[in-house]
């Protein structure tokens, strides 16, 4: 129990609630808006797609933005909200308050105030370079649709969140293969289900928990293999 209090202390208490309360306001933010209210995210997508791509966008009268030669339009859907905030969660995680740190209050709390600001543009940054990416990948394959859509995105976000995780947290290759485990059983299959709105579409919602089984094994698998692999350096 000593060993428990002097994990959950008033820092990390303060942390993590304050980090949940900023996801679950983008969360909600996310669920209630329009094309228009994420121009935060699509217009910056827009513009950095166009400069990797060399095709033009442009807002149409939707708000969406659409590149006819490149035959792409980024709709709501596109804007990557749930890996920005599964990336926000993993930053919040890397820089997480030492119970160590002997600051006095008003110190470390208008620290952590910064901190958070970085850790939100650092999440926002993340979470448009690797829709981007996505996008790109897409862009260039023959075939399109929502599954294959869905797979590019974990195929490219998993190993972004991994190394986003391992190079920020000590190099712990643990957290790496766990975490975006845990992220995405988060905000793919628990908050849908707390909300509701896993069972607006369950076809949809088992075709996310599949695609969770996959990535689990893996990660699984992947783990697995390194633990046998530090063990026989032994």
């Amino acid at each position: 129990m000593p060993c428990l209090r002097k994990r959950l202390d008033w820092k990390t208490f303060s942390w993590w609630l304050t980090v949940l309360s900023v996801a679950l306001a983008i969360k909600y933010h996310y669920s209630i808006a329009t094309a228009a209210d994420l121009e935060w995210m699509l217009r910056p997508l827009s513009l950095l797609l166009e400069w990797i791509s060399g095709h033009p966008f442009h807002r149409d009268s939707l708000h969406a933005w659409v590149s006819e030669s490149a035959n792409v339009r980024l709709v709501k859907a596109c804007a990557g909200i749930n890996f920005l905030l599964m990336s926000l969660l993993a930053w919040a995680w890397v820089f997480r308050p030492d119970h160590q740190e002997n600051v006095d209050v008003p110190t470390w709390v208008a620290g952590r105030i910064l901190l958070l600001f970085a850790v939100i543009i650092a999440a926002w940054t993340t979470g448009l370079l690797a829709n981007s990416l996505r996008i790109i990948v897409a862009m260039h394959l023959p075939v399109h649709g929502d599954d294959l859509h869905r797979l590019i995105g974990m195929l490219i976000y998993v190993p972004l969140l991994s190394l986003q995780l391992h190079m920020g947290d000590r190099g712990n290759w643990k957290v790496a293969l766990a975490g975006p485990v845990i992220l995405y059983l988060l905000l793919m299959a628990v908050v849908p289900v707390l909300t509701g709105n896993a069972f607006n579409n369950p076809g949809q919602f088992i075709e996310h928990l599949l695609y969770l089984a996959a990535m689990m094994t893996i990660m699984g698998g992947l783990y697995v293999s390194k633990k046998t692999g530090s063990e026989s350096i032994y």
